[in-house]
């Protein structure tokens, strides 16, 4: 209940700043309807009363007209605040949105990697999206109508006989108390449902999305995959069935119940109506006022209970929106700015990704120096890549320390180091953006550099017979007159991406693993030509590819199985001769 209440300050602060007249707008849009129960309980009684007992008929007709004018005023009030509730909150949805947008752009990479982290960022989404602030909401604003027509209706009733309040309020507790029972077997039902429904849904979706259907014909998944849709949406089915049969039963209890509520208090009010000898005795009028009274206290009461259990529950469904917002952003206070690269140094280094038992990297230790060009191999998971994520400090590393210049690189700020250390990522991504914005991001245009680059990577010529040029937009489901670029065209931008930072530090990770073999030899061709005076880092999985750099760290287990020059390295038997030649007879 602590992280719920959490959550819904979390809410109020963010709707507050955002819009403060919000809460304000849906309180008097709950009190607005409360005002219009309270005065048809007592139009009714007027009308009945100047029948049974006439007053005179400029008493009567004011009173008509004064609640004719209220009635008019409360539902044009109404119809405003309705339509005022309903834009800032749209505005609000917008605005939450975005801020859990900006949120995630905000989270550590560890968070980000996480796969804990991603399901609460689409809980969090969800919570916005799928309606959980617009039910909270509707929750609240029927709460306070509630409370505001119990107020109101009870003092009606209590003026009658005290007695039928504490009645109505007796068995109004107890059809809360069945409400309770049906509302605990939802929630658990509902949580029970939400997992056969996301496996249903998946299941479902792969028998019409296009990337899986190579493997779906080819394979014979056909038979496997509908097995499953089927088996997931029976279960679903009978879940319902069962939903149903006990909402039926509890239904019949409550009815019997506000049946027995009615007998006794319209006939109590009957009886008073029709002789003192029970009390006090009323007019026909208020007759039918403290039927219409008692009716709506009930209705009311039952109301704000059975919407005070919805609020919980949509509290809930708002509660991953608090939890993923309290993550860890990825901010840094009075951190050093690195200075132009002069070494990096790996001592003792040692780690283990969340959630695994397994050392990726195990007391690793290594040293560049300033315009070396170093390949790191290795087989499958000896911790290529993950040594590349160290060094931009997506993770922690468990022991040891990494050194730029000397100095530990937690002292450093993020910011500064990547103007320092660039990289082409074996999982680049290519934005929406022209292929000129997605080359320079975030620095200034320089024509002549940009048209330099593109053309040792052999881009210039693609980019000539493109409608806009290099200003052409990458997303044809975004923008039209967009192109699309292969696999390997793209890897060939990322790496113009990457060449255009001018770092002083370059990081190649699988640079070459989207192009034909006369790409990627070009690429060789130029390599010590692109990296210049540049210190740089090429990973990869061929070891042939390494061959034009000074040395050649062989990573097996996370740790340095040696580190040497190609040459150094062919003149004896060792792990990374014999990798080299394994792969080599392939191609002899």
């Amino acid at each position: 209940m602590k992280n719920k209440l959490k959550a819904l300050w979390l809410f109020i602060k963010i709707t507050a700043k955002n819009d403060p007249l919000y809460i304000p707008v849906i309180i008097l849009n709950a009190l607005a309807p409360a005002a219009g129960t309270l005065i048809n309980v007592f139009v009714p009684m007027i009308f009945i009363n100047q029948i049974t007992d006439p007053r005179p008929a400029n008493d009567f007709i004011k009173i008509v007209i004064i609640l004719i004018i209220g009635k008019i005023i409360l539902e044009s009030l109404e119809r405003l605040l309705n339509r005022e509730e309903f834009v800032r909150r749209q505005a609000i949805n917008d605005y939450l949105t975005f801020e859990l947008a900006k949120k995630a752009m905000d989270l550590t990479y560890q968070n980000i990697e996480n796969p804990v982290t991603l399901d609460l960022k689409e809980k969090a989404n969800a919570a916005i999206n799928m309606g959980a602030i617009h039910n909270l909401l509707s929750c609240l604003k029927a709460i306070i109508t509630s409370i505001a027509t119990i107020i109101g209706t009870a003092l009606v009733i209590i003026a009658f006989s005290p007695y039928l309040v504490a009645f109505s309020l007796l068995i109004s507790l107890l059809i809360i108390f069945v409400n309770g029972k049906e509302s605990a077997y939802t929630s658990k039902f509902n949580l029970e449902i939400v997992n056969i429904n996301r496996r249903f849904s998946y299941y479902f979706s792969l028998m019409a999305t296009p990337h899986y259907q190579k493997e779906i014909r080819v394979f014979d998944l056909g038979p496997m995959i509908r097995s499953k849709t089927k088996g997931y949406l029976d279960q679903m089915m009978g879940g319902f069935e069962d939903k149903f049969a006990y909402e039926a039963n509890m239904g019949a209890i409550k009815i019997f119940l506000e049946s027995i509520l009615r007998l006794v208090s319209y006939t109590y009010v009957a009886m008073r109506t029709l002789s003192s000898a029970y009390g006090p005795q009323i007019s026909f009028g208020s007759f039918s006022a403290i039927i219409s009274a008692n009716e709506n206290f009930m209705k009311s009461f039952q109301t704000m209970f059975s919407e005070l259990a919805d609020f919980v529950m949509s509290l809930a469904n708002l509660e991953p929106l608090y939890d993923f917002y309290v993550l860890d952003s990825d901010k840094e206070e009075a951190l050093i700015e690195a200075g132009d690269f002069e070494s990096l140094e790996f001592k003792n280094v040692t780690f283990t990704y969340p959630g695994s038992d397994r050392k990726i990297i195990d007391d690793l230790s290594f040293r560049i120096k300033k315009g070396e060009k170093i390949s790191i191999v290795g087989v499958n998971n000896a911790g290529k890549t993950t040594i590349v994520k160290l060094l931009l400090r997506f993770f922690d590393i468990d022991s040891g320390e990494i050194l730029y210049n000397g100095v530990n690189i937690n002292k450093i700020s993020k910011n500064s180091l990547y103007k320092k250390i660039t990289g082409v990522f074996q999982d680049f991504s290519i934005m929406p953006f022209t292929i000129k914005e997605n080359i320079i991001a975030n620095k200034d245009y320089e024509e002549e550099k940009t048209s330099e680059i593109i053309k040792q990577l052999d881009l210039d010529q693609k980019i000539k017979e493109l409608p806009n040029g290099i200003d052409t937009y990458l997303n044809k489901d975004i923008y039209e007159n967009a192109t699309d670029l292969s696999l390997g065209q793209k890897q060939k931008l990322a790496i113009a991406r990457a060449l255009y930072q001018n770092a002083d530090f370059l990081i190649l990770d699988e640079p070459t693993a989207s192009l034909d073999p006369l790409a990627e030899s070009k690429i060789y061709e130029h390599f010590n030509e692109m990296t210049e005076g540049k210190t740089a880092i090429f990973i990869s999985h061929r070891m042939s590819s390494s061959k034009f750099t000074d040395k050649i760290l062989l990573l097996d287990d996370g740790k340095i199985a040696s580190f040497d020059s190609h040459k150094k390295l062919m003149s004896y038997d060792n792990l990374y001769s014999k990798l080299y030649k394994a792969q080599a007879k392939y191609f002899e």
